[in-house]
């Protein structure tokens, strides 16, 4: 094994371990800027990503407000909340319903003569040594839309046998040969399958559940018990709701903007990232998605144009802002106008101006070669590039590292030779300067 001995300075008397590390240092500057560059695009690439996924909130929040049931917000509330519940799907029109139940959808349900135990054989065709335990199983894992089980009335059993589904067309009906259990005795149907029966404004109305779609535009009605008398279910815009809709879209937009300014910089205040300073991908986006807000809507006339008409108005600053007074103003003036600014809806000849936000935005990220993805991609490509350079700049720099040692080190052992030549001359000068002088004062003597 080969030794290292340090002599750093020992001939010389100069500090060369600290000339070679201010030499290295020297050497290294680019790599040290190289290194802040490296920290710096992978932090910009970090931000391009997060930024993305601002811009899909914004994506999200647009497409709630798209279409007529996402921004036609509407309440049911019902007299009679213990017997009918009334909820709204967003696609409701605004009245008033007149209600009464007469009856509910039920499944069957029949028990079966009882039997003295639930685990003994019953000698019947099924097969002579299966149980009531056993037919219940066999039962409920058949596939048919019913279930089994075994019920215990503290001396007797019975099987129970309940149809899965509500309705009249749902009935169960049992065929028995050779068995004692009585299924098809009609005494022994406890509950029959039945339609749910209600008149609405009068008009009579049926169905296989208690979940009633279809009676009441964009209302489902849960029938929960029978009425004694007509239940009232008023149908009426929900403003609160259009408002917080409204308020979260708002939201997320100055979430994009603000993303972009402090990313970037804005007015007087630096980049965060100076790799993302004015950062072409990020201010397009901006520009592209605040452009969609500031125009005429197609497809809309009249006094409500534009989303400013409304009371969505985009400040100095490039955020947006909601004027709730504004826009109830000008939904009780005019709300069908107002819905086209934002639903697009064929049949009206409305666009909408979410939905072509939405599509805006999304395209962003639709593929590698799109704005934002595509600037992901840049900075992911840039950090691969200067992570070589930066192997290949350490590799030099460390050659060059072991180049000065050596030559520092073969200068050291040059001047430890003139040294040690000069102190062997001096000392054969002082020995003969001492033999001179001792042959001379024997002379004299």
């Amino acid at each position: 094994m080969t030794a290292t001995i340090n002599f750093s300075g020992l001939a010389s008397g100069l500090d060369t371990n600290s000339m070679v590390t201010q030499l290295v240092a020297a050497e290294s500057v680019p790599l040290t800027a190289l290194q802040t560059k490296a920290t710096n695009v992978s932090a910009a690439s970090s931000t391009i990503s997060q930024f993305s996924s601002t811009l899909a909130a914004l994506a999200s929040a647009a497409t709630d407000l798209s279409t007529s049931s996402g921004f036609n917000a509407f309440t049911a509330t019902s007299s009679a909340p213990s017997s009918v519940v009334a909820t709204t799907t967003g696609s409701a029109t605004a009245g008033s319903y007149d209600i009464n139940v007469t009856a509910l959808a039920r499944a069957q349900r029949t028990y079966s003569d009882p039997q003295s135990s639930s685990t003994s054989a019953l000698g019947i065709n099924v097969t002579s040594d299966e149980s009531l335990t056993d037919i219940a199983a066999a039962i409920s894992s058949s596939g048919a839309r019913v279930s089994a089980s075994v019920v215990y009335d503290g001396s007797q059993y019975r099987l129970q046998i309940a149809g899965l589904d509500t309705g009249a067309a749902n009935a169960v009906t049992f065929g028995e040969s050779g068995t004692s259990l009585g299924l098809s005795n009609s005494a022994n149907t406890y509950q029959s399958a039945q339609d749910a029966a209600m008149t609405v404004d009068g008009i009579s109305i049926t169905r296989p559940t208690n979940q009633i779609v279809g009676v009441i535009p964009g209302v489902t009605l849960a029938l929960t018990s029978t009425t004694s008398g007509p239940a009232s279910i008023n149908v009426a815009s929900d403003p609160t709701t259009l408002t917080n809709k409204l308020q979260t879209f708002v939201t997320a937009y100055n979430a994009v903007v603000s993303a972009v300014h402090t990313a970037t910089g804005y007015g007087s205040t630096a980049a965060a990232n100076t790799e993302l300073s004015n950062d072409p991908a990020m201010r397009s986006a901006l520009d592209q998605v605040s452009t969609e807000l500031d125009q005429i809507v197609a497809g809309t006339t009249g006094k409500y144009t534009t989303l400013s008409s409304v009371g969505l108005e985009l400040q100095n600053d490039g955020t947006l802002n909601l004027d709730s007074t504004k826009l109830d103003s000008a939904i009780a003036d005019d709300p069908t106008s107002v819905s086209r600014l934002f639903v697009t809806d064929p049949t009206t000849g409305s666009n909408g101006v979410m939905t072509a936000l939405a599509s805006t935005i999304n395209g962003f990220t639709a593929d590698q070669s799109s704005l934002i993805t595509g600037r992901i991609q840049s900075f992911g490509d840039e950090s691969k590039e200067i992570s070589t350079e930066e192997a290949a700049m350490q590799t030099r720099i460390t050659a060059y590292q072991t180049i000065l040692q050596k030559q520092f080190a073969a200068m050291e052992l040059v001047v430890q030779q003139y040294k040690n030549e000069a102190s062997a001359l001096d000392s054969l000068s002082n020995t003969t300067t001492s033999s001179s002088s001792s042959s001379s004062k024997a002379s004299t003597g």
